[in-house]
């Protein structure tokens, strides 16, 4: 049960760095090679590869959403029996995000993380409100300033 104990704390650092706005240790928390896969038809969405890759995505988050507040309600971990840093870990959130204008959007969603050696290979999104994103970014395809 050890490892279940190290996955969930690790899962919590994450979403603390991302409230945090800290991308060297969110960054920090990826392989060289990780993925992150963000469901939208949106200019955001896709699949983005490497720590560079991840890291431009976050920026651009950011820039648009100065604001945001994850609130985590349940983490469930594959192997509780895990004695390494290999596990896959699934989080149930809400998020409140300000944009510059101060316009306040809510999401929930759920996010499943992939780690080996204690560090992410893949982190894949699924947010239950798409509607909101669609109010918060362009459709893919858009020219975006």
């Amino acid at each position: 049960m050890l490892g279940a104990v190290l996955a969930k704390r690790e899962v919590r650092k994450g979403f603390d760095a991302l409230n945090r706005h800290d991308l060297d240790t969110l960054m920090d928390m990826f392989h060289d090679d990780g993925v992150f896969e963000f469901p939208s038809d949106t200019t955001m969405g896709g699949r983005y590869e490497g720590r560079e890759a991840i890291r431009d995505w976050f920026e651009r988050w950011y820039d648009r959403l100065p604001e945001n507040r994850f609130t985590l309600h349940h983490i469930s971990v594959e192997n509780i029996f895990a004695l390494g840093a290999t596990n896959v870990a699934h989080v149930e959130w809400e998020d409140e995000e300000t944009d510059r204008d101060g316009n306040v959007f809510r999401m929930t969603g759920v996010t499943a993380f992939e780690v080996e050696g204690g560090k992410a290979r893949l982190v894949k999104d699924y947010i239950f409100d798409q509607d909101v994103l669609a109010e918060i970014w362009p459709p893919k395809g858009s020219v975006v300033a």
